[in-house]
């Protein structure tokens, strides 16, 4: 997430004009998009049956609102033409109207993914905690690994990825991270029902024997 974070400030820098404000904007909209996603899984979770696919999904998602940002940008240049016929300084240097409408496009195009991003991280709590006692440790354990890997994706991406590959091919390396966890959540989410079987037949099992001993 933070990986697409420092990239698409970077894109909106250009579109703005200036750092401060794109860096303003991309991180407001994040923090609406991550809310939102929240509040959306934590009322929806109970009624999801398999959440590790869905957290897949949303990964997949993910990966395909990244892939549509560089486009969604377009077409809001071409919008702009269209109504405010264009301009010829950047959005912070042409008015009010023209820092406002970029200004909503940004919170616009960041809304899908940033969602998604926000409602994985519930999705993936109601996967791991069965149990009251298991509150603590498993939330505690995912929140730390979730820490671990925004502070890791935004070094890697700032220091290693942007000056070696460049905007476009860092954005594809998170792609590619998206859909190899899509991938795994599907295997792992395959394998649920096998297990839950398994389960399933080993209570009715002793539920039989309890029964039979019972009768006896």
């Amino acid at each position: 997430a933070l990986l697409y974070q420092i990239a698409w400030t970077r894109e909106f820098s250009a579109i703005f004009g200036t750092s401060e404000l794109a860096v303003a904007t991309v991180l407001a909209a994040y923090m609406g998009g991550l809310a939102s996603g929240s509040a959306l899984a934590g009322r929806l979770s109970p009624r999801v049956r398999q959440p590790v696919l869905v957290y897949g999904l949303l990964e997949l998602g993910i990966a395909i609102a990244a892939l549509a940002v560089p486009l969604a940008i377009r077409a809001a240049i071409a919008v702009e033409v269209a109504l405010l016929g264009g301009r010829e300084l950047p959005a912070d240097a042409g008015g009010l109207a023209s820092a406002l409408f970029y200004l909503l496009c940004a919170f616009a195009i960041l809304l899908v993914p940033t969602t998604f991003m926000g409602a994985t991280l519930p999705l993936l709590a109601r996967h791991a905690v069965r149990s009251d006692r298991e509150v603590g440790p498993r939330i505690g354990a995912l929140y730390a690994v979730n820490t671990a890997g925004a502070i890791g994706g935004t070094l890697v991406c700032g220091f290693a990825l942007l000056p070696a590959l460049g905007l476009r091919a860092t954005v594809w390396v998170g792609v590619a991270v998206n859909a190899l966890v899509f991938l795994l959540a599907v295997a792992v989410a395959r394998s649920e029902p096998e297990a839950g079987a398994a389960a399933g037949a080993a209570r009715g099992a002793g539920t039989l024997a309890a029964q039979r001993s019972h009768a006896a």
